[in-house]
């Protein structure tokens, strides 16, 4: 039994793996496109690298600060009074 769970498990793992794999070469892919198209719209004079890197960075920092969650008060938890029974 703790056989085929490891099995089933390591199957998991597998497949997980090969889901982060692919995203990281679509991602990859992705960012090269973009990165083409900076460079021939910038060639072009249609867009400043410069002024689009710093609102890419603007904007990065506002999506980390909305991103982080906010810390949780503690609960107060009301207690019964003991008694000496």
């Amino acid at each position: 039994m703790l056989e085929n769970t490891m099995a089933r498990l390591a199957e998991r793992l597998e497949h997980a793996l090969k889901l982060l794999l692919r995203h990281s070469e679509t991602a990859y892919s992705n960012h090269a496109l973009v990165k083409s198209l900076i460079e021939m719209l910038n060639e072009c004079g249609v867009v400043d690298n410069a002024k689009l890197e710093s609102m890419w960075r603007e904007e990065c920092q506002k999506l980390k600060q909305t991103d982080r969650p906010q810390p949780k008060r503690p609960r107060k938890v009301k207690r019964k009074a003991a008694t000496g029974r």
